[in-house]
């Protein structure tokens, strides 16, 4: 389903709706069924907002327009493999895909009602950052937009409540497959689509300065924006994260300013300390000084270690120090607890085995 569409037997091509847009729907059904411009974006919120994935269930549509779904259109569905409770209330999902492929997902409860759902958007990543498992045994390929979708839908179906958010920081890097998680985010937020606000929905890169500037650009990839900085020189981010060999430091802050500059929104720094690595006192001053002048909040986080991991985790005092540093010069910053790490569902502990 890479491309959202599914061949049937007798070679005609259906249309999967989840891999389109509320406004995509519509003009699908009026360009390749003849529908009325609207009918399509009565399907959309059925779909999107209603959760009905059954042409027939669609009763307020008529017969012989949902016979024509049928005929010229699908419904995807992913399956949910397993599921594993933590102790702390987060859940992992490990999702199918329907050529064998897994990825990983984890709904995460927080205070006053939030849930929030991390979605992937690749099988595997080609970003072998060292503090990430997902990288171990790199890029398998993209998922489509329907795939990202059904996260979602399959997520919400086991969810003990609302999700009210959604981060892209699963498997995979988002902006190496712009055109699908752009797809995701306009159904996702959408009014006809999955209703939910821009600021509730975030995209977490690695550090991809041109995908950030064109992020920046694009007035349909409307999402709050999170980046993994982890490093205040090129030496140890070159070390830690491959992709700073081909966007170092600075360029990467160059897009960010450019990012802020066009979207007057506010970038949240991911900054996952390691012991003895980037957990220094001279690290919070020049961290500082990178960040001066740009609108952000600091996630400061401590290291998830993993089998085989080359890192180690920080004593809590360390990082409360290096928070304060940052609060006492201005900056957000905020420490991040780990959520599901009794069941390897933290930051940088996913990873989508096939078991």
């Amino acid at each position: 389903m890479q491309n959202d569409l599914v061949t049937m037997n007798d070679d005609k091509m259906r249309r999967d709706l989840k891999g389109l847009t509320p406004k995509g729907i519509d003009r699908f059904c009026t360009e390749a069924m003849g529908q009325k411009p609207g009918q399509g974006t009565r399907v959309a919120v059925r779909l999107f907002r209603k959760k009905v994935e059954d042409f027939d269930l669609m009763t307020d549509l008529n017969r012989p327009f949902r016979e024509q779904l049928k005929r010229h259109a699908l419904i995807s569905r992913l399956m949910i493999d397993q599921r594993s409770a933590s102790g702390d209330g987060t859940e992992k999902l490990l999702y199918r895909l329907d050529d064998g492929n897994t990825i990983e997902g984890v709904l995460i409860p927080g205070p006053g009602g939030r849930l929030t759902l991390c979605v992937s958007t690749q099988v595997g990543c080609a970003s072998g950052c060292a503090f990430c498992r997902t990288g171990e045994s790199g890029l398998t390929r993209n998922l489509s937009a329907a795939e990202i979708v059904n996260q979602v839908f399959a997520a919400q179906k086991v969810a003990a409540s609302l999700i009210t958010n959604i981060v892209l920081m699963g498997t995979g890097e988002p902006l190496s497959n712009y055109e699908a998680v752009k797809t995701f985010v306009q159904a996702a937020t959408d009014r006809h689509g999955m209703g939910f606000s821009n600021r509730k929905v975030t995209i977490s890169t690695c550090g991809l300065a041109p995908m950030i500037e064109k992020m920046a650009d694009d007035t349909e990839m409307d999402a709050s924006l999170a980046v993994s900085l982890n490093a205040t020189t090129d030496a140890v981010r070159d070390q830690i994260m491959p992709v700073n060999k081909t966007y170092p430091i600075a360029r990467l802050i160059q897009a960010l300013h450019h990012y802020g500059r066009k979207t007057n929104k506010t970038v949240t720094i991911e900054y996952v300390l390691f012991r003895g690595v980037n957990d220094s006192d001279e690290d919070a001053v020049r961290l500082m000084e990178l960040l001066k002048g740009l609108p952000c909040m600091i996630n400061v986080l401590m290291f998830n270690s993993f089998p085989g991991a080359p890192f180690e985790r920080p004593d809590e005092e360390r990082v409360y120090a290096f928070r304060n540093m940052l609060l006492k010069h201005g900056f957000v910053a905020v420490v991040r607890n780990s959520r599901g790490k009794d069941i390897n569902a933290a930051c940088g502990q996913l990873r989508a085995a096939v078991t």
